[in-house]
């Protein structure tokens, strides 16, 4: 199966990929922006700094990256000879969440631009990249508070003070839009609330919705 995680930030997204990915000794993980990446760090730098550079053009290419790189995966899975019946990719980031970091960023240009986004996703997002299944990490805004500073990303805790009512706007969207895009996009997914979890029973949870979800809603080939 193609299988992306989803949640707010700090939810604990890539550490749970990179444990279902060595779980799953026969799966492939799309690791999409690693700490170093150039761009994924000069859009925190923008964001946090309030730079005027988030327009519909850097969202647009932020998408048609992973679209590309997606692409590039699933060619390589299929070379391999692997099928997503018995082996899977895991994404410890998707489309949709492309979308969500989008909507909360280009809000404050407007109604207007925002229905342009809207309208060039849906021409941008194609069947194959849609996740067959995903997992949602839910918690409370102390939780992704505490875990934000926990994990030390440099840029976040020197700016958080002042961009915390952007987390706050985040945080109280993401899950809305997330779910609204899932019914739009028809996705499977499964929510899983991590407040009072830690990260191996997290895991532990993933395995089970993985291992007792019915293939025969995986229609990709």
């Amino acid at each position: 199966m193609l299988i992306g995680i989803s949640g707010m930030i700090s939810s604990g997204k890539s550490t749970l990929t990179k444990k279902l990915h060595q779980h799953y000794t026969s799966s492939i993980m799309l690791e999409e922006f690693e700490e170093n990446n150039v761009v994924f760090n000069t859009f925190l730098e923008w964001l946090y700094h309030k730079e005027p550079n988030l327009t519909m053009g850097f969202q647009t290419y932020v998408v048609e990256n992973h679209t590309t790189k997606l692409s590039e995966i699933i060619q390589k899975f299929r070379s391999l000879g692997k099928n997503f019946k018995n082996d899977h990719i895991f994404l410890d980031r998707f489309s949709i969440e492309h979308y969500i970091f989008a909507n909360v960023n280009l809000r404050p240009k407007g109604e207007s631009y925002l229905n342009g986004y809207d309208a060039l996703f849906s021409h941008l997002i194609t069947k194959e990249e849609t996740p067959d299944l995903a997992i949602y990490l839910d918690m409370s805004y102390a939780t992704f508070e505490k875990r934000l500073f926990e994990r030390g990303r440099k840029v976040e805790i020197e700016n958080y003070k002042n961009n915390i009512d952007y987390f706050k706007t985040l945080y109280h969207l993401y899950k809305d839009l997330f779910q609204k895009q899932a019914q739009k996009y028809n996705l499977n997914y499964v929510i899983i609330n991590t407040d009072n979890l830690n990260e191996e029973e997290v895991f532990k949870k993933a395995i089970e919705i993985i291992d007792s979800f019915d293939l025969n809603k995986v229609d990709r080939k």
